[in-house]
């Protein structure tokens, strides 16, 4: 489309034909003139924002997260009108503009890195937020979404509005995207899962605490006990403890033989066994919190973590993704309507589909005439083709000729004709054939 043609379509259907809301964004404004004064503020009921973002940095959260993430950037999106059965062009290439480049062509923001904001400040603290700016010489379309960092965002509640924090910059509902659970106690803010994993949390810090202490032992082995007679002269004591720690600092972990002292080897505590199994109830219990198969993360020990195959677990993740992508396409829906669109915002679909497993039972099927070639094809949206109809008839080398076309058939026959004669010649030359 060029130049004209792309602002002649834009006038036509009242969009506008250059985005630029990097001019008309409030969160600019604010952080070009009051960054300064940003601090870390709590949320109203929960914890700290420093412990949120603590937490995230679990191994097993992180790749909770990423899952979800990698998941999302992967499925891409459509734009797509479920009123209607035609297709406004101009509209839809604007949307899907919109949301490839949520600031315009200026800005670095792209499809994958304001999801990646997005998904990843609902998934870890609770809540995500986006600013929605809308141009007002063109009916309050649409032209930027802009994320904002969760902790700069403060809830009002003598106007019931959200804002910028401390000075006071405010949002109406239709400039702000907010993307919750819901807390059922009714409170502003949303649930975050590390809010329902905390405790688990914190028996995972205390057990690599504890973990941390052995490896610092000083250079004593913690199975192993060195004793002494109990009446040693203080003075040989003294210079024993004074030679030991002179050791740790260059053999931390190896075995130390001395003189008048018996030397006794432990096996391994119920605590180090418990820590263990801590460890993976941990893991199991924030993989459940968040949804996401063991698969997903790289854990092979499926059994442990409950029965079933790749594919149910690819299922299950399915139901869990679509779940939480339709609290994304709901609130772009309320943005897009409310600017007088029809069309909407939705991720695609998770093909967790196995290919060959499906292409060899439709061959199974086709062999024994339960399934046709045309049948197969309308799955693939493929157009039809004239013999695709009938049920096919396979033996073990060849087609059925009643299934090949005029021409096809007329050579297969000819082939059997030369076929027959070259046999024939082959006999008669060997004698074994006469006239």
């Amino acid at each position: 489309m060029n130049p004209l043609n792309k602002v002649y379509s834009s006038i036509k259907n009242k969009l506008p034909s250059l985005r630029r809301p990097e001019l008309q964004s409030k969160y600019d404004l604010y952080l070009e003139n009051f960054a300064w004064t940003l601090q870390k503020r709590n949320k109203a009921v929960g914890l700290g924002w420093n412990t949120y973002y603590e937490a995230m940095k679990n191994v097993w959260i992180n790749a909770c997260i990423q899952t979800y993430i990698d998941e999302i950037i992967n499925l891409g999106f459509m734009i797509n009108n479920p009123d209607s059965e035609e297709v406004n062009i101009a509209r839809v290439n604007y949307l899907t503009n919109l949301f490839e480049n949520p600031m315009g062509y200026s800005s670095n923001d792209t499809f994958a890195t304001y999801n990646i904001l997005m998904w990843k400040s609902y998934l870890g603290l609770g809540d995500a937020f986006a600013e929605v700016i809308a141009d007002s010489k063109y009916d309050n379309i649409p032209i930027g979404l802009k994320h904002i960092p969760t902790e700069y965002m403060y809830y009002y509640d003598e106007t019931d509005q959200w804002g910028l924090i401390n000075q006071g910059y405010r949002f109406e509902n239709d400039e702000l995207i907010h993307i919750k659970d819901p807390d059922i106690r009714g409170g502003v803010w949303g649930e975050s899962k590390i809010d329902i994993l905390a405790s688990d949390i914190t028996l995972e810090v205390l057990g690599r605490q504890y973990t941390n202490e052995i490896l610092q032992n000083k250079g004593l082995d913690p199975s192993g006990v060195l004793e002494y007679d109990a009446d040693l002269d203080d003075t040989v004591w003294n210079n024993e403890i004074t030679r030991l720690q002179a050791m740790s600092e260059h053999n931390r972990r190896g075995t130390m033989i001395v003189r008048g002292a018996k030397y006794t080897k432990a096996g391994a505590t119920n605590q180090d066994m418990e820590f263990v199994e801590l460890m993976k109830d941990v893991r199991d219990r924030i993989l459940a919190t968040y949804g996401v198969p063991p698969q997903k993360v790289s854990i092979i020990e499926v059994a442990n973590l409950g029965s079933g195959s790749g594919e149910s677990q690819n299922k299950q993740f399915k139901k869990t993704l679509n779940g939480k992508a339709k609290l994304f396409e709901d609130s772009y829906k309320k943005v897009l309507g409310r600017s007088t669109f029809n069309e909407t915002f939705q991720y695609n679909d998770l093909d967790i589909e196995d290919k060959l497993v499906r292409a060899q039972i439709e061959d199974i099927r086709i062999r024994n005439n339960s399934l046709t070639i045309n049948e197969v094809r309308g799955e693939y949206a493929e157009d039809h083709v004239s013999w695709g109809d009938k049920p096919t008839q396979f033996n073990n080398t060849d087609l059925s000729l009643s299934l090949l076309s005029n021409d096809l058939r007329d050579n297969h026959l000819n082939k059997l004709v030369n076929d027959t004669e070259m046999y024939k010649k082959a006999l008669y030359d060997e004698g074994l054939l006469t006239y």
